[in-house]
């Protein structure tokens, strides 16, 4: 090759790298794709917050029927809009207990989920190849469409989320915001319309969140209810209101897990094991939330040595009980606690008293930590967290449960307190066994 056409080469191949930066630069728009009766549509991401799939939505009675119910996505209730109902496409009748794609969108600060057929891909394009919106695409009001992209041979009509949800549907998110506030468990009711013992029960929860910072929420709410009755019939007429602390802590004297702030027994230790995942992993990571003075997170120890004994595991043992984290790694065991479980896992120190040897303590990071500020812990294999939850507000509850979310592996199980459940259809499974519940992913 000549030094001319080693040049002319050379030019061409940075004319053509050139060509590619340009092509690359007007990506500025990405879309979310999906399908309606065949055909394909589009939502600006900036307006996606996520993409989910569920069913068995709660009825909400005098709304549009585009308005299927509404739905507990991690605590915040939306309304769930059928665009095909909404756009007048023909489309078989929903069985109740159908499982939907949901592309979850956000407007004018309201979230809604809307039901697609099918949910695509992201698609990004130039914003210049955005074309005008015309009355032959689709089979939905032109007011609607934003405009239409061809991307790859494939022509997509892309809505315009944001005059869809400011018009009916927006009607129907106000109306069904306020019937969930006349249906659901959680509502208020007027105080003329309430009955006694629903009255007792609200100061009763209102005297619990004033005096012990206990909140009634999904979580706890059936236990609360349940020894709510129990604490009105054992009153015999007197007013069931909690008057002072020392009332606030007698109603939750029974509410606490078996063993707290002690060694688990041999048979509540093995009840919990009988929850955890098989694996055959090099590393066992475990979160114990709000550890206290360390009886749990020692417990934990031995039944993770039993049930894993060729892994290397951590604990990532919290609480923000200053005093109780800065004991807890001077533990020691009195002689009767010296369980067949726990004795080949304890020593003698030159005192004479017992403490777990130091294979048990290398496994457990002890830290002072508030579990509602940031929480930098890898992905988990087990979450406990007995007893915490119903002691942080309902934002603060949603943000955790959400955390857990995020942190546990898809075969990992969370164990909450004896009297604490994950809200319902909220994404998660719960496992029965031996007196122990257990949560796992849906």
């Amino acid at each position: 090759m000549t030094e001319i056409e080693t040049k002319s080469a050379q030019g061409q191949g940075d004319g053509a790298a050139d060509e590619r930066i340009e092509r690359i630069a007007v990506i500025d728009y990405k879309m979310v794709t999906f399908s309606l009766a065949g055909k394909d549509y589009a939502i600006d991401i900036m307006q996606v917050k996520e993409i989910a799939k569920a069913g068995r939505f709660t009825y909400v009675p005098n709304t549009s029927p585009f308005v299927l119910g509404v739905y507990n996505l991690r605590g915040e209730i939306i309304p769930i809009i059928d665009l095909r109902i909404f756009f007048n496409i023909q489309t078989k009748a929903r069985e109740r207990d159908a499982v939907e794609n949901l592309i979850i969108v956000s407007v004018d600060d309201q979230t809604f989920g809307i039901v697609v057929d099918v949910i695509d891909k992201v698609v990004g394009i130039s914003q210049s190849s955005i074309q005008p919106p015309h009355p032959l695409f689709g089979d939905i009001n032109i007011k609607y469409i934003h405009g239409v992209v061809e991307n790859q041979g494939r022509l997509y009509i892309l809505l315009d989320v944001e005059r869809i949800f400011s018009s009916r549907a927006k009607e129907a998110e106000e109306a069904a915001a306020r019937a969930i506030e006349e249906t659901l468990v959680t509502e208020q009711k007027p105080v003329e319309a309430q009955s006694k013992a629903e009255l007792g029960l609200s100061f009763v929860t209102d005297g619990l969140a004033a005096l012990a910072k206990f909140y009634v929420t999904a979580i706890n709410e059936r236990w609360v209810g349940e020894r709510f009755r129990e604490w009105r019939d054992a009153r015999r007429g007197k007013d069931a209101q909690l008057a002072n602390e020392a009332e606030a802590r007698e109603f939750l004297s029974s509410f606490y897990s078996p063993f707290t702030g002690a060694l688990w027994s041999d048979a509540y230790a093995k009840a919990v094991m009988a929850h955890l995942p098989d694996s055959n992993a090099k590393q066992i990571n475990v979160w114990d939330v709000g550890c206290g003075k360390g009886h749990e997170s020692y417990s934990l120890a031995v039944v993770l040595r039993e049930r894993y004994p060729n892994a290397r595991v951590r604990i990532y043992a919290n609480d923000s009980d200053l005093l109780a984290i800065s004991n807890a790694p001077m533990l020691t065991v009195a002689e009767d606690q010296a369980t067949p479980l726990y004795k080949p896992y304890l020593a003698k120190g030159t005192s004479g008293s017992l403490s777990f040897s130091q294979q048990i303590k290398d496994t457990i990071l002890f830290e002072y930590h508030d579990c509602t500020n940031q929480n930098a812990v890898p992905n988990m294999d087990l979450i406990v967290c007995r007893d915490t939850l119903s002691f942080l507000n309902a934002k603060q509850q949603t943000a955790v449960i959400a955390c857990f979310t995020e942190r546990l592996k898809d075969n990992g199980v969370v164990i909450l307190g004896a009297n604490e459940a994950m809200p319902q259809r909220s994404g998660w499974l719960r496992h029965v066994e031996a007196d122990v519940v257990s949560f796992s992913k849906e």
